[in-house]
């Protein structure tokens, strides 16, 4: 058997993110999650490009209220810390520069959120090839992430629920 017949997922040549395609290839990963088939997982190493790209760790310079950002990762953890180098990071890195900062700054979670729900709906308006698959894309989305073979729930139901709003206005119009 080649090396070909062992892979098990999908490889994608357009990734936008901070991951090699190696690394989307876990030689554990044998879960049939079904992504992309009955749902779009929303998860940087997700099986589907748009799920890949609303993953809050994709590379996708956005200019908010605050400054500008290359991902909604780095602008998440900018709330919590007003750090300046979270401005240019996106996928893990982010995510791991942020933690180690740890939360300086202090924001009410409703203002927080509303933050993010700005700069989403900024991503999602700053390129067309995605706005159009966005608004063509019907099956609900998830967040989760698999790991060893093990599917672990990764919260975050006010932004599913937030994506699911944007599409319904979108889809009806409203941009």
């Amino acid at each position: 058997m080649n090396a070909i017949n062992k892979i098990r997922k999908p490889v994608y040549v357009k990734d936008l993110f901070s991951n090699p395609i190696s690394e989307l290839l876990q030689k554990d990963d044998v879960v049939d999650t079904k992504d992309g088939l009955d749902h779009i997982n929303i998860y940087s190493k997700g099986r589907t490009e748009l799920g890949r790209y609303l993953s809050n760790f994709a590379y996708s310079p956005i200019q908010t209220q605050d400054g500008g950002f290359n991902s909604i990762e780095g602008y998440w953890y900018w709330l919590d810390t007003h750090n300046d180098n979270l401005r240019v990071l996106y996928g893990f890195k982010a995510k791991s520069f942020g933690e180690k900062l740890g939360k300086t700054i202090t924001i009410d979670e409703e203002s927080f959120q509303n933050k993010i729900k700005n700069a989403c709906w900024i991503k999602i308006h700053s390129n067309d090839y995605y706005l159009n698959m966005f608004a063509h894309s019907s099956l609900p989305f998830k967040h989760y992430y698999v790991f060893n073979g093990f599917i672990k729930d990764a919260g975050g139901k006010w932004m599913l629920e937030m994506w699911e709003t944007y599409r319904t206005y979108i889809k009806n119009g409203y941009k």
